[in-house]
């Protein structure tokens, strides 16, 4: 199998168009269509414990989905539950369709044939993710062989080939290394190149680059990008770095309690932000500039106990805007402004085009290319 060079590195292989590739002209469908998706843990001599409530979205080729929140909102839970990567003791409901196919409820076996064929995620943490008595190579040509029917040598130089997609420096030569030789970005590069094995139309990066150094997390993110533009997947990121997904993102998915509390594209969320939550999320990031010794600002309290939902706004505790009726009635995820949407019931005013004081560069492709 042969590959295109081109000026800005290694193209898709030949024969294997980009997944959204569209000669209509036309929006593209959406590749993943969820609808009122709900998961909840049965606990033995407990009550069950709801951590996906309700959540529905879409994603179109070439396009970046972040969903953000903090750690138990819901954010991994949600993505696992399109793969069937939950223990049994997960319930999953609603409806989740992938190119017209629904995923919920799908068999184990049918499964399989879904994972890395049309949908693959990228991990947190490589290490954990590779085994360290294979080179990367044979693990690489594991995914290939799983998913495509070609023999020993074409599976050899397909995997060579994914290697210099990702970038690895020396490709012929990492292909004989093992993890342990190669360095935490170069490990992510691998799984990055196992979830490519098959051209997969849906990419889940969830959490993929928490584990690295800054400089490395912006080498991976831009990596991403570049080969979403050229293969037309379509890409959800799961993440906790507002920063990272208002540099990367196309549209954001604000998750808490299992619910989404505000949702927009990338421009629009950070630049108008509505929910008291989203707002406490951006304030507590670090910011350069401020005095020494400066205390950090934190959302005070703690989550709902999501076996025991508050009845209401499930953020009332804990929101300095918190009004009376947000202790009786649960605010609905309305589209209040063209494209945005929030769920509260005293948000913060629109700011029109005043500045914001988000201290992060918003950074939207479409920006890039104007």
């Amino acid at each position: 199998m042969n590959v295109v060079e081109t000026e800005v590195g290694v193209e898709a292989p030949v024969g294997m168009a980009p997944s959204g590739a569209s000669g209509s002209g036309k929006e593209p469908r959406p590749i993943l269509e969820v609808n009122d998706l709900r998961v909840t843990f049965s606990r033995a001599g407990a009550p069950p414990l709801h951590a996906v409530n309700g959540l529905s979205y879409s994603v179109r080729s070439g396009r970046t989905l972040a969903i953000i929140g903090e750690s138990g909102s819901g954010k991994s839970v949600s993505v696992r539950a399109l793969m069937g990567l939950l223990p049994p003791s997960a319930f999953v409901t609603g409806s989740a369709t992938l190119s017209d196919t629904e995923l919920i409820g799908m068999n184990e076996k049918a499964l399989r044939q879904i994972r890395g064929n049309d949908i693959a995620m990228v991990f947190q943490d490589p290490a954990r993710s590779l085994n360290p008595t294979m080179s990367v190579g044979k693990q690489i040509g594991e995914a290939v062989r799983m998913h495509l029917q070609i023999g020993r040598k074409e599976v050899a130089e397909r995997a060579v080939e994914l290697l210099k997609l990702v970038r690895l420096p020396a490709a012929e030569h990492r292909y004989h290394e093992y993890p342990h030789q190669l360095s935490g970005g170069m490990r992510q590069r691998v799984m990055i190149a196992i979830a490519l094995a098959a051209n997969p139309k849906l990419l889940i990066a969830d959490e993929a680059t928490t584990a690295l150094d800054v400089t490395t997390q912006a080498q991976i993110m831009e990596l991403l990008v570049d080969l979403q533009e050229r293969l037309g997947t379509a890409v959800i990121m799961i993440s906790h770095d507002l920063a990272l997904a208002a540099s990367y993102a196309d549209d954001v998915l604000v998750m808490y309690a299992g619910k989404i509390v505000e949702r927009a594209d990338t421009k629009t969320l950070f630049r108008h932000v509505r929910h008291p939550y989203t707002k406490a999320l951006l304030e507590a990031i670090p910011q350069l500039g401020v005095p020494s010794h400066t205390s950090l600002k934190t959302i005070a309290g703690e989550p709902p106990d999501l076996s025991a939902l508050p009845v209401g706004c499930a953020f009332r505790a804990r929101c300095p805007r918190a009004v009376d009726i947000c202790a009786i009635k649960e605010p609905p995820l309305d589209e209040h402004e063209p494209g945005h949407r929030f769920a509260c019931w005293n948000p913060h005013p629109a700011s029109g085009d005043k500045d914001t004081g988000i201290p992060i560069d918003i950074r939207t492709r479409d920006e890039d290319l104007s």
